[in-house]
């Protein structure tokens, strides 16, 4: 989704954070060869998709430290992100893209409509598996 935004975001979004996230894991002893960079970079995708179609389902983007997260109500959900959108999306909320840890911190998270704690139905679950 990178692709559509605006010069500065492109960049940052496409360039610095995928260099340093190639750095970071370099710098702890983890350097990711062609095909394991490939599968993170799909996932991204993958994430960014589903986070910007608008699905009315409540579920979040899988992560080893989901359930800190939702401990923290910090989860990101396919409804925040929308929201963002929905609302106007440059001088608006829920700017998260893996989180809305950052949107609480600076007062920014706004607060479900749809997939608030009693319209969720966990009996009827839908799966995004990691791998």
């Amino acid at each position: 989704m990178a692709a559509w935004a605006d010069d500065e975001q492109e960049v940052t979004e496409l360039v610095i954070i995928p260099l340093l996230t190639f750095a970071t894991f370099w710098g702890v002893g983890l350097p990711l060869g062609f095909y394991e960079w490939w599968i993170c970079s799909e996932y991204v995708v993958f994430s960014e998709i589903i986070g910007h179609s608008g699905i009315r389902v409540h579920t979040i983007a899988p992560s080893p430290i989901s359930w800190l997260l939702r401990l923290c109500d910090a989860e990101l959900a396919i409804e925040d992100h929308d929201l963002h959108h929905r609302f106007g999306w440059r001088k608006s909320f829920n700017y998260g893209k893996q989180t809305t840890l950052w949107d609480k911190i600076f007062s920014s998270k706004y607060p479900r409509l749809e997939s608030r704690e009693t319209n969720v139905d966990y009996e009827d679950i839908v799966w995004m598996p990691i791998f």
